[in-house]
């Protein structure tokens, strides 16, 4: 897999939970478009096949057997080959529980039997520290939150559910967003989920620091362009009314053909996304000519809406391909990475380092001690038990294959 799928994912998630608030908000006011789809005829001849066969039994299981091992999984922090053996076992009696105990239940006790169950086990394969349950219960809120949102998206409670094909588009975003959440927790190792997954993001937040950056940007270039000759202003001014005009009709003609091609909806969400995750990935490519810019758009983004599942069936796939849109078209750009300084930002740290040594080596960790944490020379030659020197010249070297890059 390409080589920043841990970014790519923690992006898709991001977008993903702010398209779906902003669903939440188009369904309240009563825009009405993300209902499942189950009347295209393959996904008709698929529904048929499926119930002839009884696949939506092994769908079911499937389906569980993810939700309890990722739970499971996080609650305890435990991705081994051991857990998943044991989450097989979990998932069997947990539908011996589903014939045997819930029936004789309401739908209160069958949520607190849930959590119960899974509270149950997670203590058992964790050896019984009690701490885990705070975990389980936080990622059982998430997962009743998220389906009470999905049943409201999807009207549900309009529909039979005793089908495959329903049961599929149900559960088909909310497995995606349970795998890629799993992905995510165990790529970060310590920052959990629970309040810490995104902290270290969070801490470059400073909404008062934003927008002071942002006035003095706005300060900067008017001043700029008011030292300018009145030639010069007005050659600005028409380049920026000339440059929005042809954006924008260049949105409104991917719009127009989404729309003539039935994937109007489809193609919002691809563009959303792709707008929301520009420039995440570093520097958004843009080609020196402006007809083919536009070529190239268009007939990407009609591929997209063509590859793209329709809303009805999934919301998340064409996030997916709006981001990864954004992705790719940053690979394009040559970045030039500069010499590692003390005080440089970690995130720049770890872009630039992680192109010429892996995390776990010693390398990375000497220089994340020297210029990160801005530990001396000296201390580290004890910490790592080398001499002064060879830890100068380990830095060196990583430096030399940084120039290298360029």
């Amino acid at each position: 897999m390409f080589k920043d799928y841990k970014k790519y994912l923690t992006v898709s998630i991001k977008v993903y939970l702010f398209v779906l608030l902003i669903v939440v908000i188009l369904k309240i006011v009563g825009l009405d478009y993300f209902g499942i789809e189950v009347s295209n005829p393959i996904v008709v001849k698929i529904n048929n096949f499926a119930s002839k066969y009884g696949l939506i039994d092994i769908w079911y299981f499937i389906t569980l057997y993810i939700y309890i091992y990722a739970l499971i999984s996080m609650s305890s922090d435990d991705n081994s080959k051991k857990m998943k053996i044991y989450c097989i076992f979990v998932t069997i009696l947990s539908l011996l529980s589903l014939i045997f105990i819930k029936p004789h239940l309401n739908q209160l006790m069958i949520l607190i039997f849930d959590i119960c169950f899974i509270s149950l086990f997670t203590l058992i394969i964790s050896k019984f520290k009690f701490k885990n349950l705070l975990k389980v219960l936080f990622f059982s809120f998430l997962n009743i939150l998220f389906q009470l949102i999905s049943i409201y998206i999807r009207n549900i409670k309009n529909m039979e559910m005793n089908d495959f094909i329903s049961a599929f588009i149900m559960n088909f975003d909310y497995i995606l967003l349970v795998l890629i959440t799993h992905k995510i927790y165990f790529m970060k190792g310590e920052l959990q989920l629970c309040g810490e997954a995104y902290s270290s993001s969070l801490k470059k937040i400073n909404l008062k620091k934003s927008l002071l950056n942002l006035r003095k940007n706005y300060q900067s270039n008017l001043e700029k362009f008011r030292k300018k000759s009145t030639q010069d202003k007005i050659t600005i001014i028409i380049y920026i009314i000339l440059s929005l005009l042809w954006n924008t009709f260049s949105v409104l003609l991917i719009i127009f053909v989404a729309h003539i091609n039935d994937t109007f909806i489809e193609c919002l969400f691809i563009l959303s996304s792709f707008w929301l995750s520009k420039g995440k990935f570093g520097k958004p490519f843009h080609f020196e000519s402006m007809i083919t810019c536009f070529i190239v758009s268009n007939l990407t983004y009609y591929t997209l809406n063509r590859v793209t599942t329709p809303i009805g069936i999934s919301i998340l796939i064409p996030i997916l391909l709006g981001v990864g849109l954004s992705y790719v078209t940053s690979k394009f750009v040559k970045k030039e990475y500069k010499p590692l300084y003390r005080g440089m930002p970690l995130e720049n740290f770890e872009e630039t380092i992680l192109k010429v040594e892996e995390k776990d080596s010693i390398k990375y960790k000497i220089c994340k001690e020297f210029y990160i944490n801005k530990i001396s020379d000296l201390s580290l030659s004890f910490k790592y038990n080398y001499s002064v020197s060879g830890i100068r010249k380990i830095k060196s070297r990583i430096n030399e294959k940084i120039k290298k890059l360029n």
